[in-house]
């Protein structure tokens, strides 16, 4: 048995700009958010075997409907060409379904390890490329693996994977921290799917964009990405109520994860306990996170 593991951090999307194209990797979204301490730990396993077989287990639970890593395994073993028996066990440390970018980093930590385990020596960039291509085309999210590949808080400036893909860190103090609180989770491929929704996207998202290239900071940042959730439309009355009262907390800015009923702030440390202690008047500790910014990206363990 050959085994592998790799560590990719979740990432946060304040906005989102919609970015098509007929080529899987030329397609994605321009945005801008942290990466988290904390995200999916992933790891492979692989024998020898009389047919190719993949089973993936998520938190424990056996999870045949785990298809953007599916879909990135399945383009990796096509290079292969023996047959194997693959065993993923995915350990997410953030909710699933909620903005927080566990499916593209469950499709890249997977593909990082199995690599390794392979011995296939694949560039990095090109492991990145299968894992974007794979979250795109099944449509549960469009812009997290190139900023969970770099780290730090990432501007997409381009979409799609290298080398079409383009991202830029902006400048992070030490003493920053992100405050997360999760309400539920959002329907992504279904919001994907709607014409009207990707319109709407595109038109907010490149503004967003737009303003944020014109005074790239931490505060303009959290401006921005507030400016934007208010005029797409997915806030209620709950979210718009937590969103208010962290406001008022000191910390540097507050608004809505895309795409998950969530709120996520950016505070420093003398503002942490005070801001924290607000998320947990909304909602319970098990769906209050607080974490440092992952400033190293994906990475194998071991």
């Amino acid at each position: 048995m050959r085994k592998a593991s790799a560590f990719v951090p979740a990432h946060i999307s304040g906005f989102f700009q919609v970015c098509e194209a007929s080529d899987t990797e030329r397609m994605g979204s321009r945005n801008c958010g942290p990466c988290l301490d904390i995200g999916v730990l992933t790891e492979v396993k692989i024998e020898p075997a009389t047919r190719t077989s993949v089973n993936v287990l998520i938190n424990n639970k056996r999870t045949p409907a785990a298809k953007t890593t599916l879909a990135a395994i399945e383009k990796l073993l096509d290079i292969v060409r023996e047959p194997l028996e693959v065993k993923i066990a995915h350990s997410c440390q953030v909710p699933i379904g909620a903005g927080y970018g566990a499916s593209g980093a469950g499709a890249l930590g997977a593909v990082l390890a199995l690599s390794k385990a392979l011995g296939l020596r694949l560039q990095r960039e090109r492991l990145a490329t299968i894992a974007h291509v794979a979250e795109v085309t099944c449509r549960t999210g469009l812009g997290d693996v190139g900023a969970q590949a770099l780290g730090g808080l990432v501007i997409g400036l381009e979409p799609g994977a290298p080398p079409y893909g383009r991202w830029k860190q902006i400048r992070l103090p030490k003493d920053v921290k992100v405050v997360c609180g999760t309400l539920t989770g959002l329907p992504t491929s279904k919001l994907l799917r709607r014409g009207e929704f990707r319109e709407r996207s595109k038109q907010l998202g490149g503004l967003a964009i737009k303003k944020l290239l014109e005074k790239p900071t931490l505060q303009n940042f959290m401006k921005v990405s507030l400016e934007f959730a208010e005029e797409l439309g997915l806030l209620n009355d709950e979210l718009r109520a937590l969103i208010g009262a962290v406001s008022e907390t000191g910390a540097i800015g507050v608004s809505q994860v895309m795409l998950g009923k969530a709120a996520f702030a950016l505070v420093k440390d003398k503002k942490l306990e005070q801001v924290t202690r607000t998320f947990l008047e909304f909602l319970e500790p098990g769906s209050v996170i607080v974490a440092s910014v992952n400033r190293t990206g994906a990475r194998l363990l071991g």
